[in-house]
């Protein structure tokens, strides 16, 4: 569990990130690709970047399927821009680094070739260039959906705080969280106790967090909440079932509908031409799977109780 303290000084200095947080979605969603109960919002995503094999493999020995990562790996500076935020990996000052790794790979955890190679040469440029091409790869062309799905998340989270103050905002962060005055309690993989100490929270709602908050392993760090910015969906059991119903890029469209999306927001997410998702958003609308509404000149998706029990694979 996660136990985050606060003083009076801390709820005046609780802030709601501008935006995603580019190194902590990059990290996420590495993290994410090796979950083997994906949520299915993310299939998608997760077959478009499934062929480049060489990208993953180094990103996945970066960051491991479970446990911690290494902190300087999510620079703590509130910057929107990938280019800034690999610099800011880069100007880690080695001693920084190696109290990084060993603090993120004590003797009782494997250690792997990456960190012991860093941690003895100290050259984080291998690092970079492999977090570089993963980014280019998996996460730069999904960009404008997380950008949207995080903007609506920041939204909730502004007016929960302009109409329920602070303390009603902590109240609904997320179903993994509870707010127990003067502490926010949330379910966690460690047992960790952050002191805020007058520092105050910074809130960063996270497009490929989900199930529970992410924060630094260093609690000297700025205090960071790495938000899942909605509800989880159930996985289905069995996506080949799906496939063989449907055929393949319908199944994920479905799939990529929990939360409703846009015909551009599929397309992006899909790697197929809008044109291709409104044919299959045509046969699923007339098969009774999801609705279609339109707004300006945006065409919005979203499954119907029929599509939802289909995906979720429930009795009718």
């Amino acid at each position: 569990m996660l136990r985050i303290r606060f003083t009076e000084a801390d709820l005046a200095r609780v802030r709601v990130a501008s935006g995603p947080h580019p190194m902590w979605e990059s990290v996420l969603s590495i993290n994410s690709l090796q979950y083997h109960s994906l949520p299915s919002r993310y299939w998608g995503w997760r077959d478009a970047v499934g062929e480049h094999r060489d990208t993953l493999r180094a990103a996945y020995s970066i960051v491991p399927a479970s446990g911690n990562f290494a902190d300087f790996l999510t620079p703590s500076a509130p910057a929107t821009d990938i280019d800034e935020q690999f610099d800011a990996i880069r100007r880690v000052p080695r001693d920084v680094v190696r109290r990084d790794l060993a603090r993120t790979y004590p003797a009782s955890v494997p250690t792997p070739e990456w960190a012991v190679r860093l941690y003895d040469g100290g050259r984080l440029e291998p690092v970079v260039d492999s977090l570089q091409q993963y980014h280019e790869t998996a996460v730069r062309p999904v960009w404008d959906a997380i950008q949207c799905d995080v903007e609506q998340a920041r939204h909730r989270l502004i007016a929960l705080l302009l109409n329920s103050g602070v303390e009603g905002m902590l109240t609904h962060l997320h179903t993994s969280i509870r707010w127990r005055a003067p502490i926010l309690e949330a379910d966690y993989l460690t047992d960790q106790t952050l002191d805020l100490g007058g520092r105050g929270l910074t809130v960063v709602p996270s497009y490929f967090c989900f199930g529970a908050p992410v924060t630094f392993i260093d609690g000297d760090l700025p205090p960071t909440l790495v938000l899942p910015i909605q509800p989880d969906d159930e996985p289905v059991g069995d996506l080949d079932a799906l496939v063989r119903l449907l055929g393949p890029t319908r199944a994920n469209v479905l799939a990529c509908l929990e939360s409703g999306a846009s015909t551009s927001e599929l397309a992006t997410r899909l790697g197929v031409s809008p044109g291709s998702i409104s044919q299959h958003a045509k046969v699923l609308r007339s098969t009774g799977l999801i609705t279609t509404t339109r707004f300006g000149h945006s065409v919005h998706h979203a499954l119907t109780p029929l599509g939802r029990a289909v995906l979720r694979r429930e009795d009718g």
